[in-house]
């Protein structure tokens, strides 16, 4: 892919994405019924097989866990150890986000245990989750100041000072710090708003906040007999490590799902939404949590049969169905800006350079 192209400087006269004079925006339903047709009723049951992803992330990561604290261990093993937990708990947080959104097992209380464990060690309330996610993002994705995932325009940004602060930390800021934005911002963000966030804001006002408070409260105290237990020798390997890798790995996926995308008011996947190609482990580890356009028509789909979806929208949708490979879309992310000048132009708004948002023509 051509970086150069989608770096060009453009002007206040690029066209709105929900302008008359854009190409005509769909909506989730009619992409829903346009491919739901197309594909087998067996991809729309649950797929309680699914938890055997859970049970492998977990019994890996106790023995791992157990071999870090009863064995000797050189360094080297520990660090590598610290590595593979990242990856599995990042694999429990791929798992919570097909149960809680029903895709594995029906019963609420069951996905509320399920998420309650593997979200744990991101603190992740799996109520808060619920209500952020798939109420707040999937139901307004891409909409400002409704999807609480889409970074703000230049005009929020200069009305806030926590924006301000942040932006030197984002990737595309041009900053040594924006390369550390993976490893600890979905933690980071999900513990500000649950401890903080939530509370006076309109936004949150609907969410079951004693029910995100006792999730939390208990998380705190597993995490903390963690760190406990780890001890002071072994809490690099055990704590430090596990969280920048765990982090890293659903971030590098949720920021190149959404934010190179433009922003749009009309809930259209295929506009606000990026899939992203990786190789086959990573697929079978990350549970294609990268086929990320096909989640949102279907969000109550199995991951097991995203790229069944995916072949099918190259099929039917070849000239605005968005998708390329990992690493062309963090590269693509890290040279541009984070700030909406509007819906299709990004902007640094520091040196007020701007950049062209998505949509890109397809990659193989």
């Amino acid at each position: 892919m051509n970086l150069e192209h989608y770096n060009t400087i453009v002007t206040d006269t690029v066209t709105p994405v929900n302008s008359p004079e854009s190409e005509p925006i769909k909506n989730l339903a009619y992409y829903n019924k346009k491919i739901a047709s197309a594909l087998p009723a067996k991809y729309f049951e649950r797929n309680p097989a699914r938890l055997f992803y859970g049970f492998m992330f977990l019994g890996l990561n106790a023995i791992l866990i157990l071999a870090v604290l009863n064995l000797n261990l050189h360094w080297s093993l520990k660090i590598l150890a610290g590595f593979l937990i990242g990856q599995f708990n990042a694999g429990l947080a791929f798992v919570t986000h097909e149960t809680l959104h029903g895709s594995i097992v029906k019963n609420k209380y069951a996905q509320d245990i399920i998420g309650f464990f593997a979200f744990a060690p991101f603190l992740m309330s799996p109520t808060y989750w619920r209500f952020w996610h798939n109420r707040l993002h999937h139901g307004n994705t891409q909409y400002i100041l409704k999807d609480p995932d889409a970074f703000p325009t230049l005009s929020v940004y200069r009305q806030s000072k926590f924006m301000q602060r942040l932006y030197d930390w984002t990737p595309g800021a041009n900053t040594i710090r924006s390369y550390f934005y993976f490893f600890f911002w979905f933690s980071f963000q999900s513990f500000l708003n649950q401890i903080y966030m939530r509370f006076g804001n309109k936004m949150w006002a609907e969410m079951k906040h004693t029910q995100v408070s006792i999730e939390f409260g208990l998380q705190l105290l597993m995490m903390g007999s963690l760190i406990y237990f780890a001890g002071v020798s072994n809490f690099a390997y055990l704590i430090l490590i596990p969280f920048a890798i765990q982090n890293y790995t659903v971030m590098s996926y949720i920021s190149t799902n959404h934010n190179i995308s433009p922003l749009t008011k009309v809930n259209d996947p295929l506009l606000n939404s990026l899939t992203v190609t990786t190789n086959s482990l990573c697929d079978f580890f990350h549970m294609n949590f990268g086929y990320h356009v096909e989640h949102h028509i279907f969000p109550r789909m199995s991951g097991a049969y995203t790229k069944k979806v995916h072949e099918e929208l190259k099929k039917q949708f070849p000239d605005t169905y968005q998708y390329m490979k990992k690493s062309e879309a963090l590269k693509l992310l890290y040279s541009s800006a984070r700030i909406y000048k509007n819906s299709t132009t990004l902007i640094n708004p520091k040196t007020l350079q701007t950049y062209r948002t998505l949509p890109v023509p397809t990659q193989g």
